[in-house]
């Protein structure tokens, strides 16, 4: 059972935040320094030159190297947030490492997504409000209209609208925390004590680079494991670069096309369109938090906010 939410103080311009890199290296410099260049405008930014350079294998360092150094930022007593430098892979590796008392103790807004989803269901597993937004080396190619979203899910302790024109799927309203993140690391908590608690929880995703047919094996998973009985609604958000190669033998339905079949089974509220995920917008929402989904309104909106 999730124990009663913490939602962080609220940030205010000039606050401390930290850029945490708990996945993968640093390739992206130039991103990263612009991205960087946006939240040092809004606040002291802070973090390790090291991170930047450190590198093994796949990931930004070793295990014992990236969780010295997410357990270093959950507990720094200055930062009054988190943001991910990039996404990757590496946070399921040293996420049974996090002492959820930690994030309790000192809560802030842990601010990532992608590989982020992990990161983010062990705050909503210990209780603890994050923000499922864009990582650094994103926040330079998203429209304005994005960043400010995540400055006011920062900013203000007060609930709003989160994404409108959804489309519907299976028509209906829900209400419940709002969990998920991206669909194939989402789907590999499952099972573990990672695993946000889900019943009654309206359940987000998005996903990039997945074949069609590795789409409908996720949500068949899913299925299987019984996550589509215990949550209240379901919003989708972008499916970016999802697509057979033009050079396989499948005749395949589209990512879109599986996604419904997969979900107009339910019987529960589904909705299709959420600006989210690694495409050209990433709206900011509020993780571990309640929200309301009205489908034939094609809204969500937060209840409570991620900040007090």
């Amino acid at each position: 059972m999730t124990p009663p939410l913490v939602q962080p103080a609220r940030l205010r311009p000039g606050d401390v935040v930290r850029i945490i890199v708990p996945s993968g290296p640093m390739f992206f410099k130039e991103a990263f320094a612009a991205g960087v260049a946006l939240l040092s405008a809004r606040y002291q930014v802070r973090f390790d030159p090291a991170v930047l350079l450190a590198r093994q294998g796949f990931l930004a360092g070793s295990d014992e190297q990236r969780q010295g150094d997410l357990r270093d930022a959950l507990g720094d007593p200055e930062a009054r947030a988190l943001f991910m430098g990039r996404g990757g892979y590496g946070l399921l590796r040293i996420a049974s490492e996090i002492d959820p008392e930690l994030l309790r103790r000192h809560p802030k807004p842990i601010v990532g997504f992608s590989d982020g989803t992990v990161l983010l269901a062990c705050a909503a597993r210990a209780g603890v409000s994050a923000i499922h937004g864009p990582v650094v080396t994103q926040l330079p190619r998203l429209p304005e209209a994005d960043r400010a979203a995540l400055f006011a899910l920062l900013e203000s302790p007060h609930p709003q609208t989160l994404l409108d024109g959804l489309q519907t799927l299976r028509p209906g309203t829900a209400t419940g925390r709002l969990v998920g993140g991206n669909l194939e690391l989402f789907s590999r908590l499952v099972g573990t004590k990672l695993l946000p608690d889900l019943d009654g929880a309206i359940l987000f995703f998005e996903e990039v680079g997945e074949r069609p047919y590795r789409i409908d094996r996720l949500l068949t998973h899913l299925e299987l494991a019984g996550v589509f009985d215990r949550v209240a609604g379901v919003v989708v958000g972008d499916l970016v670069d999802c697509v057979e190669p033009t050079d396989s033998c499948l005749a395949s339905p589209s990512a879109l096309e599986v996604v419904a079949e997969r979900l107009s089974r339910l019987g529960l509220p589904v909705a299709l369109g959420g600006r989210f995920g690694h495409g050209e917008r990433n709206l900011a929402l509020p993780y571990g938090v309640g929200a309301r989904l009205d489908t034939r309104a094609g809204t969500l909106a937060a209840l409570e906010s991620a900040v007090i």
